[in-house]
């Protein structure tokens, strides 16, 4: 049986079983609670390898179209269109939301000097990245 199937059990048996047994309002509610909090746990459990994959997908993607965007030079300065291609470089080989955070940041800055369709471009695509990310986090909650 695997972990997650077997908090799944346990938190029916607790909102089944233990709550409905317990007469004292104080102990009724905390088995209830723990009932909620072992199924959250086992959902999240039973949906990691899948969201840890569909992350990856992401991020490959993610790395794909910058990657593409940034394919013809960007008409803006040349130091912030370096920086730009840094910070591009920093989320397809790293990957992690400190590097995604900095792209956001040099995009922001880059809008008023740069191509403003470039940059609202990758800001759109960044955004559809992290919403998928926000929508995995929700069907953990649901």
């Amino acid at each position: 049986m695997q972990a997650s199937e077997l908090l799944q059990r346990i938190a029916s048996t607790l909102r089944q079983d233990v709550g409905p047994a317990v007469a004292a309002e104080y102990p009724k509610t905390q088995a209830f609670m723990a009932a909620v909090v072992l199924q959250k746990i086992g959902r999240e459990l039973e949906l990691a390898d899948q969201h840890r994959a569909a992350e990856q997908a992401d991020r490959s993607a993610l790395r794909t179209a910058l990657q593409a965007m940034l394919g013809a030079p960007p008409v803006m300065a040349s130091s912030l269109s370096a920086r730009l291609r840094s910070a591009v470089e920093l989320v397809t080989s790293d990957g992690d939301a400190a590097a995604l955070c900095h792209l956001i940041e040099v995009l922001y800055a880059a809008r008023t000097l740069a191509d403003e369709a470039l940059c609202a471009g990758m800001l759109a695509r960044v955004r559809a990245t992290l919403r998928a990310q926000i929508d995995r986090r929700m069907e953990v909650a649901g």
